[in-house]
């Protein structure tokens, strides 16, 4: 997100950012906490202990470790997209069969409809990423430098690389302001001895491993599109119970019916909202382990906003 707003306008930047928060915040509403908890929180650890010296055993052991709960979380995520998504496609494909559809308002078949290719999507997504977990992490244990080549491939997965010489000046365009005069157009020998120094060629920083963006959408757009297949078969089947309220002047038997869906999908969407609120709120983020809704929610903005969770404690010992 910084890297489209840096160059726009304060007005601008500000309203661009604003905005794309709020997309994020409303796409990962149905599954903000597993996105949190099993992707961007396993990440970051991992970026914290990225930029340490391999070089050293104990830097290699809390990189591993943190990699490890990455992977294990994941491939536990990754197995139940994989469940969820063939059980929620029998699901939409069974509803199809029911002789009330044929009557109903045409959008509650067109939400099913995008929620059937949702469905195979998350399936094939987490059956590819299952196996690119399995290929990533195999290696043999008698290869010098494993560890190395293990803890590179799952860089290579879920960071990316950021080269702080990257912007800057090529000897190309230092080479360029030589013919160039000094002191008020009088030309001077001594910018040929300054270009020949700017161009010597000098010791490059190491690269540091940073989040990437797109590598953290990609390892969890199967819980995404898995979540949102839910979304949409709620609402199609909403659309298919409540049609008789909507559509017909006399009570019938379907609109008693649709009557109870809603209560009853009413208080189902309640007791997921607390239930899910009341087990994330407790988890000890070093600052503030009993916030308030309000502030859960401000939490989760600046999550997307920022790029990482500001309540996450870090440990001191690592950069030492």
């Amino acid at each position: 997100m910084e890297r489209l707003t840096k160059k726009m306008p304060t007005w601008l930047s500000k309203a661009t950012t604003a905005i794309l928060t709020g997309i994020m915040f409303f796409v990962t509403l149905p599954y903000g906490s597993l996105m949190i908890y099993n992707t961007v929180r396993t990440a970051q650890s991992i970026e914290e202990l990225a930029g340490l010296d391999l070089e050293v055993p104990e830097h290699r052991t809390w990189l591993l470790d943190a990699i490890s709960v990455w992977h294990a979380t994941k491939r536990e995520e990754l197995s139940f997209v994989a469940i969820a998504s063939a059980a929620m496609t029998a699901i939409i494909t069974a509803s199809f069969s029911w002789k009330n559809v044929e009557t109903s308002h045409w959008a509650g078949a067109a939400f099913w409809y995008a929620a059937l290719p949702l469905c195979l999507l998350g399936i094939f997504l987490s059956s590819q990423q299952i196996s690119l977990l399995s290929i990533i992490q195999s290696r043999e244990s008698d290869v010098q430098g494993g560890e190395r080549q293990l803890i590179q491939r799952h860089l290579m997965q879920i960071l990316a690389r950021k080269n702080p010489n990257l912007h800057s000046p090529s000897a190309a365009h230092v080479e360029a302001q030589a013919g160039h005069t000094l002191d008020h157009g009088k030309p001077s020998d001594q910018a040929v001895v300054v270009v020949e120094v700017a161009t010597t060629p000098t010791a490059r920083e190491p690269q540091k491993w940073v989040l990437s963006p797109r590598k953290l959408f990609v390892w969890q757009c199967s819980i995404m599109v898995v979540a949102w297949s839910a979304v949409f078969y709620l609402m199609g089947l909403s659309v298919v119970v409540c049609t008789p309220l909507l559509e017909n002047d006399e009570w019938e038997p379907d609109s008693y019916a649709a009557v109870v869906y809603i209560a009853f999908l009413s208080m189902s969407a309640w007791l997921y909202s607390f239930c899910s609120y009341g087990a994330y709120r407790y988890i000890h983020d070093g600052d503030n382990a009993n916030r308030t809704f309000v502030e859960e929610v401000g939490r989760r903005v600046r999550i997307f906003q920022e790029g990482r969770d500001p309540f996450k404690r870090r440990r001191a010992a690592i950069g030492k």
